[in-house]
């Protein structure tokens, strides 16, 4: 019997949405945030060296929540506002 490496059956994959963090934002306070998302199984959760967004990170936490940023004053209202922007803008 010969098969192929190639062709393997693959299981579907649920669209999740994406919300990604600055790791030097995470350690000005989104890190509370971080802790809360990642124990949702409907968010993807990303960690990058540096998203671009300089001058918002100064000013304050944020988090690309599909693509849009979102900030917030404190770890607590930026939860608030990822599931705000969720439900305005959800991926599916």
């Amino acid at each position: 019997m010969v098969f192929s490496l190639f062709k393997k059956k693959k299981e579907p994959q649920q669209l999740k949405n994406r919300v990604e963090f600055c790791i030097t934002n995470l350690a000005l306070g989104a890190a509370d945030a971080y802790d809360v998302l990642i124990e949702r199984d409907d968010i993807e959760i990303e960690e990058s060296g540096c998203t671009s967004h300089c001058e918002i990170c100064e000013q304050g936490i944020f988090a690309i929540v599909n693509g849009e940023v979102v900030t917030a004053d404190d770890a607590e209202t930026l939860v608030q506002a990822i599931d705000e922007e969720l439900k305005q803008n959800p991926l599916f």
